[in-house]
């Protein structure tokens, strides 16, 4: 194994979904970064399995998306209640998922195991020019100064010692992550929901599930739920704790016994005791360092958000980094990181716990929200937002479906650019802050010459697409501005009509909050043209 970069921008400590795609997204804004994991390759044995639409939205600005699609379970979504599995019919069946149809995003959810998923991130990871991904190499020291850490890292096989000094650090390194324990950063939230086995397994379940299984099975003769993990019939059975089996001798009989049939041939691959969890660290942040994924955040499974909020925490703080590295924004657009998204994954794991005890049979006594508001509505609010309701109800309150919206702090919603359905309003998002706009000169030349200065880099888009301006909350010749994560900073609801230059005054004000720029919300001048 060859020697790593004495220096990088960004070391990122762990492999899994949530480094991975930091790792990609850093590399799509030029930045060079330097991962590695202490594992020399994925678990063959699942994790996880499935992300939402909202991560397949990040994984299609990485490039990824065909290859991630190519390699999909074909799954039925919703979850059957069953006595056993063999027993027909099932007692009762819900679509507990974030399906989605193609006028609220370009993007469906994706069913495949996290080995699967974190193989294909790898190699597209590993094939970016500007990134190091190595493998088999694990932190095992870690000095914090104020601008820069400095880490060392050993090869896991008994190899050499190496010490890496880095501007920022990310700790991707999982549930149990060294780094957050170095930082001696606390979880806040419940750290036991239960312990519960796990069997992997290989059986023939076709005669009961079919060619296309739904997405989850709950079979309350055994207080169990059944998973399929891959093409090759691989399943995951999860259920009580036997005290009289710890070591899983008998795991096969007990698959058996939920299944209901007493002659199934099962190949036992591994089995496990877990313990559900629903928690979030107290602080995302401590100097250089940061948290993502289940470093930050532990989800039960019910929901499957774990891999997919980790996917959304890279994306809000990819970008962030790579404009603090280069010098358009500085320290306090780092800290929005933790502002925006502390809040989303506390009421994240609140919820999936809430979805864990109605698989349980313990359903909520609040109202909870839909999976497509989990994963699509949530709001940021922080410095880098301008809102232009503070006083508006939340558009993401319990008790109704996800509903596209502008407002600043959401997600840009998304609407097709083409007749062909191929281009995106979220395709345009990714690299630098984009001001949209359906019509009107004005702000196109005030784009432009606010994209003259090197430190304000910023494009402008012309939609021409029918239910822009209603969608978007503007009317015509309004515009609004996104950033690189595709979540509205600013609108202006009503035209270029500016002979003071107050409008163009106004963009760039808005440009440097989203930045969190020195003079953010001072400047009544900009010097730049007017209508």
């Amino acid at each position: 194994m060859g020697a790593l970069p004495t220096m990088t921008p960004v070391l990122i400590v762990g492999g899994g979904p949530a480094g991975l795609t930091l790792s990609l997204l850093l590399s799509r804004h030029g930045v060079p970064s330097l991962l590695v994991d202490k594992r020399t390759r994925p678990s063959t044995l699942p994790r996880a399995r499935g992300i939402h639409a909202r991560a397949m939205e990040i994984a299609r600005s990485c490039g990824v998306e065909d290859a991630l699609r190519a390699v999909e379970l074909p799954i039925t979504p919703g979850v059957r209640w069953h006595s056993v599995l063999s027993a027909p019919p099932p007692a009762r069946s819900e679509r507990f998922s974030a399906a989605v149809d193609d006028d609220v995003s370009p993007c469906e959810g994706l069913a495949v195991a996290q080995d699967v998923l974190e193989e294909q991130l790898h190699a597209h990871a590993a094939d970016r020019p500007t990134a190091t991904v190595r493998q088999g190499m694990e932190l095992t020291g870690l000095e914090v100064d104020p601008d820069r850490v400095v880490a060392t890292v050993v090869e896991t096989d008994g190899g050499r010692e190496q010490r890496v000094e880095a501007r920022y650090l990310v700790a991707a390194d999982g549930v149990h992550s060294g780094v957050r324990s170095r930082l001696g950063i606390p979880m806040d939230g419940e750290p036991d929901l239960g312990t519960r086995t796990w069997i992997a397994f290989r059986a023939d379940l076709s005669p009961y599930v079919g060619r296309n299984p739904h997405g989850l099975y709950v079979l309350t003769g055994s207080s169990s739920v059944l998973l399929w993990t891959h093409p090759d019939d691989r399943w995951v059975l999860s259920g009580p704790v036997d005290p009289a089996d710890p070591d899983g001798a008998h795991a096969a009989d007990k698959v058996r016994t939920a299944i209901g049939d007493s002659r199934l041939p099962v190949e036992v691959l591994g089995h496990r005791v877990w313990t559900a969890a629903a928690q979030t660290a107290r602080r995302l942040r401590s100097g250089p360092v940061f948290l993502v994924g289940d470093a930050a955040h532990r989800v039960p499974p019910a929901g499957a958000t774990g891999m997919s909020t980790a996917m959304h925490d890279a994306h809000n703080l990819a970008w962030k980094l790579a404009a603090a590295l280069d010098g358009r924004a500085g320290d306090s657009l780092l800290e929005t990181y933790e502002a925006e998204r502390l809040p989303v994954a506390r009421r994240t794991a609140a919820e999936a716990r809430a979805m864990w005890e109605t698989f349980a049979g313990r359903p909520p006594a609040q109202p909870q929200r839909s999976m497509r508001q989990i994963d699509m509505g949530y709001r940021y609010v922080s410095a880098a937002i301008t809102d232009d309701d503070p006083t508006a109800p939340d558009p993401d309150a319990p008790g109704s479906d996800y509903t596209p919206t502008a407002r600043p702090g959401c997600r840009a919603p998304h609407l097709w650019l083409d007749a062909r359905r191929r281009q995106s309003t979220l395709d345009l998002f990714g690299a630098d802050l984009v001001l949209l706009s359906d019509t009107g000169a004005g702000w196109a030349e005030a784009a432009r010459k606010i994209s003259a200065d090197p430190a304000t880099p910023l494009r402008f888009h012309r939609v021409d697409a029918p239910g822009w301006a209603e969608r978007y909350g503007v009317r015509a010749g309004g515009a609004v501005l996104v950033r690189p994560d595709g979540h509205i900073a600013w609108r202006r609801p009503h035209p270029y009509t500016d002979q003071s230059g107050a409008e163009a005054a106004a963009l760039k004000t808005a440009i440097r909050t989203a930045l969190c720029a020195a003079g953010a919300g001072a400047d009544t001048s900009s010097g730049l043209p007017t209508a």
